[in-house]
């Protein structure tokens, strides 16, 4: 593998922590399909603390990820398991609502209400800050 950097631990520590994210978005696959929500909510937190590693070792490396084909697949692989999972998650949260609103709720409001907020927040810009 090429790296095009003066610093190929700061690389390595790019990969690793983007693998990391990665692994937490399939994580987060499982308890949507689940409907475990108090995982999501856990994982949620996670990711966020993660992305923020991932974005810092990103700004360590001194050149665009995107230049290096393996970081470059890393990368698309992270953004299409976030949107899935986001997609995922809305129709998750869209069908609780559902159910609510028939009186069979198996979500309690609270839960659903911080769901939303949580995965909103993590959503707010549709575009990766990876790439």
């Amino acid at each position: 593998m090429s790296v095009p950097s003066d610093d190929p631990q700061a690389f390595e520590f790019f990969l690793s922590t983007l693998e990391t994210h990665q692994n937490l978005l399939h994580a987060e696959t499982q308890a949507i399909a689940a409907k475990h929500l108090e995982t999501i909510e856990t994982i949620l937190v996670k990711k966020e603390e993660s992305l923020t590693s991932v974005l810092q070792a990103k700004e360590n490396i001194g050149f665009d990820p995107r230049t290096n084909q393996e970081a470059n697949d890393l990368i698309d692989r992270v953004i299409e398991l976030q949107k899935r999972n986001g997609d995922s998650l809305k129709k998750l949260v869209d069908h609780q609502s559902a159910i609510q609103k028939t009186g069979e709720s198996t979500l309690t409001k609270p839960i659903d209400s911080r769901l939303k907020k949580a995965y909103s927040k993590s959503m707010l810009e549709p575009k990766s800050r990876l790439g």
